[in-house]
Parts: C-alpha cells; structure tokens; sequence
C-alpha cells in the first residue's frame, strides 16, 4: 500500500467494497440454491467462501488507519474513508448471514427445509434479498442517492414476504415444530441479510450528500 498513491489508495477502498457486494449477492444466490434446491455443493461453496469476505473486511480495516494517518482526507473523501469500514462490515455480515442460510441447508441435507407448502414464499423471500443484494452492487457504483433510497421500499418487500412466511407456520403447520423453527430462522436471517443491505444505501447516502434520509 505505500507504493500506491492517495488516489490509488481511495480507488482500491471502493473497489474492495465493490468485489464485497458482489460476493455478498453470489452467497445468498448460493445459499438460496443449496436450500429450495437442496444443492448442496451451493451450500458448502457458500460456507467456504465466507473467509474471503472476512479477509476483504480485514483489508479495508487495515487500510482506513492508514490513508487517515498519511493523507487527513477532508469532504467527501473523509466520508468515503469513515463509510468504508461500516460498509465493509454490513456486507461481511451479508455474508454471515448467508452462510447461516446455507448451514441449515446442509444440516438437513439430503431432506429439504422447504415443504410444499412453503415453498412459494420462500422463494419470493429468496429473490427479494437476491433483488436487493444486486442493488446494493449497483449503488456503491453508482453512488446514485435516488437509487440507494430506493433500496428502503425494496426491503419492504423483503418484510412482506418474511410476515408471509410466519403467517404460514403459524396457521396449522402440519410438518413439526423442528420445521417451523428451521424456517423461522431462515426467514430471519434473509430479513437481517436486507436490513444490511439498507444500511450500506443508507451509507451512500451519507458518502454523497452528508445526510442520511432512507
């Protein structure tokens, strides 16, 4: 890193961030598969990956310290610095939370967690936070303040079908109260997963125009 120039500095902080979501939005498309699919080389791909998010956390933290010892950047460039390691945190806890969805996958492997009968919610659950995990990808690029409020009505969506979901396993569930708890905390965790996702818009929110309004 001393090698590199303020500016290569700050250019390969967002581009960490970037590769983050990215990886981010593979896991819980990932962990997705491995539990409607019952895939399970998706789910442990999932669990094996995980290490390299929290490396990529790790090198964003190293570096933060650093470019505000040497540099003292001011404006928008020391928002970019202080959003890194929150941004970076959010999105590795994307990560966890997908390999949450994963494990239980596999610790029921090779029966499904998914019943017929919830099978169709799980899957609207499943392509929301897939939607809003792109998203995210999109707004870091972008830092587009219009689109990164957008994400708020997109996690509403996610909430929706989570208070779906509980509503079916709470209305004369016919496959076990361990079934009911397996997808209880799936839904959780995909909720979680979206709320994360918000925080980090709500983060290029800041980075663009000092204020955080989603």
């Amino acid at each position: 890193m001393s090698r590199e120039s303020y500016g290569e500095q700050l250019d390969r902080l967002t581009g960490l961030l970037a590769t983050m979501s990215r990886d981010a939005a593979a896991a819980i498309r990932g962990a997705s598969s491995g539990l409607l699919e019952v895939d399970r080389d998706a789910a442990e791909a999932v669990v094996r990956g995980d290490a390299l998010l929290d490396a990529q956390r790790a090198d964003v933290e190293a570096r933060i310290p650093l470019l505000l010892a040497r540099h003292q950047p001011v404006a928008s460039d020391l928002r970019l610095v202080l959003c890194a390691m929150r941004i970076a945190g959010d999105l590795e806890r994307m990560g966890d939370l997908a390999v949450h969805v994963a494990k239980v996958a596999l610790m029921r492997h090779p029966v499904t967690v998914v019943p017929p009968l919830a099978t169709g919610v799980l899957t609207t659950l499943a392509e929301a936070a897939a939607r809003i995990a792109d998203k995210t990808t999109v707004v870091l690029a972008t830092r587009d303040p219009l689109d990164a409020m957008q994400l708020g009505l997109d996690d509403d969506e996610v909430d929706a079908a989570h208070a779906s979901l509980l509503s079916v396993l709470v209305s004369a569930w016919p496959y076990g109260i361990e079934s009911a708890i397996d997808l209880a905390l799936v839904g959780r965790y995909y909720e979680r997963y979206a709320d994360h996702a918000v925080n980090v818009a709500r983060q290029v929110v800041y980075l663009v125009t000092g204020d955080i309004r989603l």
